[in-house]
């Protein structure tokens, strides 16, 4: 039954293909399935009428050989192997049609590189031309608007672009100035603070005034060694501090001011 054959392994061809693009889903997958095993069904009734219509015949003409069913065994294999063949054949024919395809797009790769690359040049060159021609119309079209209104521009540069040496912001002089005046703030009035929280008498009309007490005499302070070292200690750290604030706001408005930045 070739034509059956034939129709089936063409069909299995493009389940393959289909397979390939789409999923076991698919509508069109779905119904070549359906009609590969309808083709299928209808060989094999089809073979199974003709082995009947054979062993009738062998029946009637006694032929031991067709009624053997070691022979109609092989027979039937036979015919089922020369089908499989039959159908690799042509699928053996679609790929190598299928390999000659792919070889020749294979082939023409470079060749369509090169035309890409060629494409590519000539177009940066008119695209330069195109450019150079248009800087010209401009050029022109200048010119003769210039010589319509019957002057003639002369354009020269008088003072050309330059960087400023000095810089545009932020204002360091002041912000030194500000930073130095803030430190100076922050520490008179944490010395204010602490005369509040530790507050000391320096003469008696103080006293009276926050005692309301009559006030008979006063008595003066020794300072021992120890306590004397202490004040002179605390002198030093408060004069060694306030010089290095002015030394450093000093130093700042030297940086600013006389050292210009390149």
């Amino acid at each position: 039954m070739p034509e059956l054959d034939t129709r089936i392994q063409t069909l299995k061809t493009e389940l393959d293909d289909l397979l390939r693009k789409y999923t076991e889903q698919h509508p069109d997958v779905v119904q070549t399935k359906r009609i590969v095993d309808q083709l299928e069904e209808q060989r094999r009734h089809e073979v199974e009428a003709r082995l009947k219509a054979m062993q009738a015949a062998a029946a009637e003409s006694g032929d031991e050989t067709t009624l053997n069913p070691i022979a109609q065994q092989l027979k039937i294999g036979l015919s089922e192997a020369e089908a499989s063949v039959a159908g690799l054949r042509a699928r053996v024919s679609e790929y190598e049609s299928r390999y000659q395809q792919l070889k020749a797009s294979a082939e023409q790769v470079p060749e369509i590189d090169n035309e890409l690359a060629q494409l590519n040049r000539d177009y940066d060159v008119i695209k330069g031309q195109y450019a150079n021609l248009v800087s010209r119309r401009e050029a022109a079209s200048l010119t003769g608007e210039l010589e319509e209104t019957g002057t003639m521009a002369n354009f020269r540069v008088i003072d050309p672009p330059r960087v400023s040496s000095q810089p545009v912001a932020p204002n360091r002089f002041l912000i030194a100035s500000l930073a130095f005046l803030a430190a100076l703030g922050v520490g008179i009035g944490a010395s204010f603070v602490m005369s509040q929280l530790f507050p000391t008498f320096h003469d008696i009309r103080a006293v009276w005034e926050v005692t309301k007490r009559p006030v008979l005499g006063t008595v003066m302070a020794l300072q021992r060694p120890e306590l004397a070292r202490r004040r002179r200690r605390r002198i030093y750290w408060f004069a060694g501090g306030l010089g290095s604030l002015v030394t450093c706001y000093g130093l700042v408005v030297l940086l600013v001011l006389v050292v210009r930045p390149s």
